[in-house]
């Protein structure tokens, strides 16, 4: 694959994994927040959607509305809550290395890699630039490990060892 359509694909598939996955919280925490009558479910929504942009993920925003609701309401619409936001939490996890690995010959741990360092170096630009960097380098490494040992004149020879 082309280092361009190889940095093409890589930040479709980022776009798709982080801020598509960051969406679906957004909306899924909002609708379990509305239902459940908490006040300002849009504002906490809207801190789950950044919080999950920047990789920080939705427990940040959804913990303190899960310790109010089990200090301010019965036992049962607390568990109901907590049950009901227990898979936002999770989906996170699962969802995002698979829409970010799909259709890409980098392994998910290098993507993954690249996505968090690209985050924590140089924030929201890094996010795109982390695993772009990082595909490369990988994809140059695995063409430089396999083309074959030359000499000066630039026969090539097989190894001794097969």
């Amino acid at each position: 694959m082309a280092s361009s359509n190889l940095a093409g694909a890589t930040i479709h598939n980022v776009a798709r994994g982080v801020i598509g996955i960051a969406l679906l919280q957004m909306l899924l925490s909002a609708l379990v927040l509305s239902l459940f009558g908490v006040p300002a479910p849009a504002l906490i929504a809207f801190a789950v959607l950044i919080f999950c942009i920047v990789q920080i993920g939705p427990a940040l925003p959804l913990l303190p509305v899960v310790i109010w609701a089990w200090t301010a309401w019965n036992w049962l619409p607390a568990l109901g809550l907590t049950l009901c936001l227990i898979p936002l939490l999770v989906i996170d996890n699962v969802m995002k290395p698979i829409l970010v690995a799909r259709g890409l010959a980098t392994p998910t741990l290098v993507i993954l890699v690249g996505v968090i360092g690209g985050t924590l170096s140089y924030g929201l630009v890094g996010l795109f630039l982390g695993p772009i960097v990082l595909s490369v380098v990988y994809d140059l490494l695995l063409a430089w490990v396999r083309q074959p040992a030359s000499d000066s004149f630039g026969n090539t020879s097989k190894s001794p060892w097969g």
